[in-house]
């Protein structure tokens, strides 16, 4: 993790809260992030997202309906987008799973729960950058595989073709009474 060059990361933060963007300032700082982008709002960050590259993108969850429509989902489908396929992390208090899937099925790289540590940032977001799932595209659907962890093949025997073993099952010992 540590050959990432977090000095170097442009970050896109989009929340209408000052302290929200001031404490996800302060945890990305103490990452080695020094280079932060405040959008106020949803439609303000897609403009700068149509005109600049960022590395990543954290969106409060306050915001993230402003425009219409989720903004995972609008940060991958808007046309004119100059990387839709840039990390977006969802900032939420408490998310439920209901909440993660919904976050998922937009777009959404990963959820980071409040209150925000450093090392859960650091964690995702070097996972995000060192090993991004690779990108699903349907009509129903863009953004990456919500398949958490990508699993290997399977080495072994097929355990759909073997017959089951017939157990022989000894009868319960007569009881008898004294």
């Amino acid at each position: 993790m540590n050959d990432i060059e977090f000095k170097t990361l442009r970050i896109l933060l989009v929340t209408a809260k000052p302290h929200v963007a001031e404490i996800l300032r302060q945890v990305l700082g103490i990452v080695g992030v020094t280079n932060t982008v405040l959008a106020s709002g949803g439609h303000a960050a897609i403009d700068r997202l149509t005109t600049e590259i960022f590395d990543a993108v954290f969106c409060d969850e306050a915001v993230s309906r402003e425009t219409g429509q989720d903004f995972g989902h609008a940060a991958r489908r808007t046309k004119g987008l100059l990387d839709p396929m840039v990390p977006v992390f969802l900032v939420s208090g408490g998310p439920r799973r209901k909440d993660v899937e919904a976050a998922r099925d937009q777009g959404y790289t990963d959820i980071v729960a409040r209150p925000v540590s450093a090392a859960t940032v650091l964690r995702k977001l070097s996972v995000a950058l060192k090993r991004p799932r690779p990108f699903i595209v349907a009509p129903e659907f863009f953004g990456p595989d919500r398949r958490s962890q990508a699993r290997g093949a399977f080495h072994g025997s097929d355990r759909r073709t073997r017959t089951p073993k017939k157990i022989r099952i000894a009868k319960p010992a007569e009881v008898t009474e004294v």
